[in-house]
């Protein structure tokens, strides 16, 4: 081998070798969503404040039709837009996702989102015992296992290394109004966090909840899913108490009743505009302890 084709080919060499090594060291940082209409989202984009600019550093992925319709394709990636069940909504992925960019500004950032209105944790979130176990999953946990799996299959392609970090879950209306239901819900939210983990391989995600049935909502079943969400965030130090899960404060968030020329005036149980883009500023603060 003469000396030109030598240096060709340990030139062509060294190129690829640091490409393959570029591309295995772009990290990235997953959080993902889940749960049920406060968090597909009822902040409308029109009563944002008019200061208020989304940070399209970020990026974000989401399911599509009937569970959420943001006006762009979905199961693909794109920086970071709303993704409720209309494009004029959004959810606690805005004012997360400029939040925790604020937080970690040296980090790149992405989130998978998979949520749907009206839905309960005790059939259609059921997550089964296995990573396997598909025919005991529930409809829902299908589709997010499905969203989230092409998300990351998309990312690893683009050659990023991935740490999912957390978990964003806003759910619990539905299951009050069965006895069944929600005298389960803590053991049922303590067995998805688990199972979540385990499905992704994400042993120190950490997960990030907001109380549901803010006041003036009151009665039995309420009371005993906030009770059980109480009960699973870790330091409620309680047998139901599963580690690195946070629970954040929601009832002084404005309510979908509290939006200007509001289409729900006497709606109390969903969050309004500034609550749902507050609602992801807490989660975010909790995912870093601020």
């Amino acid at each position: 081998m003469n000396k030109a084709v030598l240096f060709v080919a340990s030139l062509l060499w060294i190129l690829t070798s640091n490409t393959a090594s570029f591309a295995q060291n772009k990290k990235i940082d997953v959080y993902l969503i889940g749960g049920q209409s406060n968090a597909t989202g009822q902040g409308y984009l029109k009563n944002l404040p008019k200061n208020f600019k989304i940070d399209t550093r970020v990026i974000i992925f989401h399911s599509g039709k009937p569970h959420l319709n943001s006006g762009v394709k979905p199961l693909t990636w794109h920086p970071l837009r709303q993704a409720s069940e209309s494009p004029d909504r959004f959810g606690p992925e805005l004012g997360f996702g400029n939040r925790i960019k604020e937080l970690e500004p040296g980090k790149n950032i992405a989130i998978i989102k998979h949520a749907h209105s009206g839905t309960n944790l005790y059939a259609q979130w059921k997550p089964g015992n296995t990573t396997t176990d598909s025919t005991n999953w529930g409809p829902q946990y299908k589709d997010f296992v499905q969203t989230v799996d092409a998300a990351l299959q998309a990312l690893r392609k683009q050659g990023y290394k991935i740490t999912i970090e957390g978990m964003l879950w806003q759910q619990g209306e539905s299951d009050a109004d069965k006895l069944e239901q929600n005298t389960n819900y803590g053991k049922n939210l303590a067995h998805f966090i688990q199972r979540v983990r385990q499905q992704f391989d994400a042993p120190k995600m950490k997960f990030v909840y907001g109380y549901v049935y803010p006041p003036p909502t009151t009665g039995i079943g309420p009371e005993t899913i906030r009770k059980a969400q109480h009960d699973v965030a870790q330091k409620s130090k309680t047998s139901l108490s599963v580690k690195r899960a946070i629970l954040v404060e929601t009832d002084d968030l404005n309510h979908r009743a509290d939006d200007p020329n509001s289409p729900y005036p006497k709606d109390h149980i969903h969050f309004g505009t500034l609550g749902t883009l507050e609602l992801g500023i807490r989660m975010a603060n909790a995912m870093v302890n601020k």
